[in-house]
């Protein structure tokens, strides 16, 4: 493989030499590469970073010094972390007149400023009019095909276009230009993960911008991300690959892989495209809205964790003092607490960068992403049950699966169905006051593990609810309800505990048809009465589990503190 950095010769051409700026994975620039052929310079992608055009410009004026050669700049697509550094092409002229090749549409894109296509919106990125000098795959040159001459002043471009039968009464076109010395650099189009997306190929290397990340959460569904077009581009790459002897492929953002790899990656890619349908465009206020949603989040999520680590931790600390070492030592690996604070930490760091304008709201999308993935990996590998609540890591998952939901650019699933309220109420009343241990089954275990497991679940058992009296008064005929059972019983069960846990001494439940709306009221009693004593955070995180629930909640923390829940009549969607 070509280290990253160095001059390196390119494997089927005759005197073609590669520099790849290879950077680690993020979202405010791309990697950029640097042909050296006989008769120009090529570099595919100058980034948006100042430092890394800095280092591009190091190693194009030392190969400018051994041989004098026009300089050509091709973007694999304009998504300005891979070309805001044409700025720099207006003000450095230490390598002269620089030309500057893009797709057609993104060429026209470029000069008129468009902050959709370009992603200068998400990016946080000023626009700032560009005139490319060449266009490729025009639509001049699709219908005339053949040579083409471009010429700059002292400066020429030659190129031509061809088209090719790839089977299935296909034709590809793509376009060649001399590097020199025979060397070609082919260009062909790539659409999908933007309309003006292209590939390059110069001998066994194939330079394939970002389609290895297009299906990617927060990437499918921008602005010009076309489903049937990645497809169709994906099976392009596939009998490229196959049919001019490709060895490595160069992306957009992060290492090279050999062309095995690659297949591999676009045939798990091509179904990966398959299931995306109905995504949500990812723009500056979908960034913004998420972005809010992954705060309220990670303060929820943050909150079970120290739940659960921390009953996994008295848990422990009762079993080595009644001399069961083995166990207690057991339970404390089975969740690292100072990974997951080290986790939430860094988290906040990031949101302190946010609201000092160092970071963007897309970045954090991002960044929650990551940490979803990681908190979802500690409960797969943690063998927690049956030793913690089991609630508790549900709740936790699916919290998790929605967040990871709405990052691909979907809505998370509502399967509601028609219910009786007051039947509901009462399940959550039983659950409320469910033992999820049982205390004969300690001394009746049939050997030292079963023991070892009830005796765990006692430990871990917490009652909330055990100073404070819970009372229903169901209304009569009231209509069913159109809900998702699971999710509401969840976020009422949630809800109770956190009044409980702020000092209601008493909760009253009600249920009634008000305004065309079946309401359910919960109102608290408490020897201060200072209300329901929710955070900001809470509220919009409530506010959003019933939502997803199909209903909606309001509190009302006045001289009698309530908190009323409305939900629909079934009879509404019949």
């Amino acid at each position: 493989m070509i280290p990253s950095n160095a001059l390196a010769p390119v494997r089927g051409t005759r005197r073609t030499d590669l520099i790849p700026h290879i950077r680690k994975i993020d979202l405010m620039s791309s990697n950029s590469y640097i042909l050296s052929g006989e008769d120009q310079i090529a570099l595919i992608d100058p980034g948006a970073l100042d430092e890394q055009w800095d280092l591009l410009m190091d190693d194009m004026l030392r190969l400018m010094e051994e041989r004098p050669r026009p300089v050509v700049i091709y973007l694999t697509h304009i998504h300005l972390d891979h070309c805001f550094q044409l700025k720099r092409c207006h003000e450095d002229r230490k390598l002269g007149r620089v030309l500057v090749a893009v797709q057609e549409t993104g060429a026209e894109a470029l000069q008129a400023q468009d902050s959709r296509l370009t992603l200068a919106g998400l990016l946080g990125r000023e626009m700032y009019p560009f005139h490319s000098d060449i266009r490729l795959l025009s639509a001049e040159d699709l219908r005339l095909k053949g040579e083409r001459r471009l010429e700059f002043g002292d400066r020429a471009l030659s190129y031509s276009t061809v088209s090719t039968k790839t089977g299935s009464d296909r034709n590809l076109i793509s376009q060649q230009i001399p590097l020199g010395a025979g060397d070609l650099l082919e260009i062909y189009p790539l659409p999908g993960h933007s309309p003006d997306s292209i590939c390059l190929r110069a001998g066994a290397i194939l330079f394939l911008g970002d389609l290895f990340f297009a299906p990617n959460p927060g990437t499918a569904g921008a602005y010009g991300w076309s489903q049937t077009d990645l497809l169709t581009s994906i099976e392009m790459v596939l009998w490229i690959l196959d049919q001019k002897d490709i060895r490595t492929c160069f992306p957009g953002h992060g290492r090279a892989v050999d062309a095995d790899e690659a297949r591999h990656i676009l045939r798990s890619m091509y179904k990966d495209v398959l299931s995306l349908s109905g995504l949500e465009e990812i723009n500056p206020l979908w960034a913004r809205n998420t972005a809010a949603y992954a705060r309220d989040l990670m303060a929820e999520l943050e909150r079970l964790f120290i739940i659960i680590t921390g009953r996994l931790a008295y848990t422990s600390y009762v079993l080595g003092s009644i001399e069961e070492a083995s166990e207690s030592a057991r339970l404390q690996s089975l969740i690292d607490a100072a990974e997951i604070d080290e986790l939430f930490g860094r988290f906040h760091g990031f949101v302190r960068e946010l609201r000092s304008g160092r970071r963007l709201n897309w970045e954090l999308v991002h960044k929650a992403g990551q940490m979803v993935g990681k908190l979802d990996q500690i409960l797969e590998d943690s063998a927690l049950k049956p030793i913690v609540n089991q609630s508790l890591i549900r709740k936790a998952r699916r919290l998790l699966n929605d967040y990871s939901i709405t990052y691909r650019g979907y809505r998370p699933a509502y399967c509601a169905s028609s219910s009786e309220i007051n039947a509901l109420l009462r399940e959550v009343m039983d659950l409320v006051e469910f033992r999820s241990y049982d205390e004969a089954a300690i001394f009746q275990a049939e050997d030292h593990e079963a023991y070892l497991n009830e005796l765990c679940s006692r430990i871990d058992h917490i009652d909330v609810f055990e100073r404070v009296s819970i009372e229903l008064a169901a209304g009569q005929n009231l209509p069913q309800v159109h809900l998702e059972k699971e999710r509401f019983i969840e976020a009422m069960i949630d809800l109770l505990e956190r009044l409980a846990a702020r000092g209601a001494s008493k909760l009253s439940l009600s249920s009634a048809v008000e305004d065309d709306l079946v309401t359910v009221r919960i109102t608290l009693q408490s020897e201060d009465c200072k209300g329901s004593n929710l955070g900001r955070s809470e509220l919009r995180f409530f506010e959003r589990a019933f939502a997803l629930s199909g209903c909606f909640i309001e509190i009302d923390d006045g001289e009698r503190p309530m908190v009323v829940i409305g939900l629909l009549p079934s009879m509404i969607f019949e």
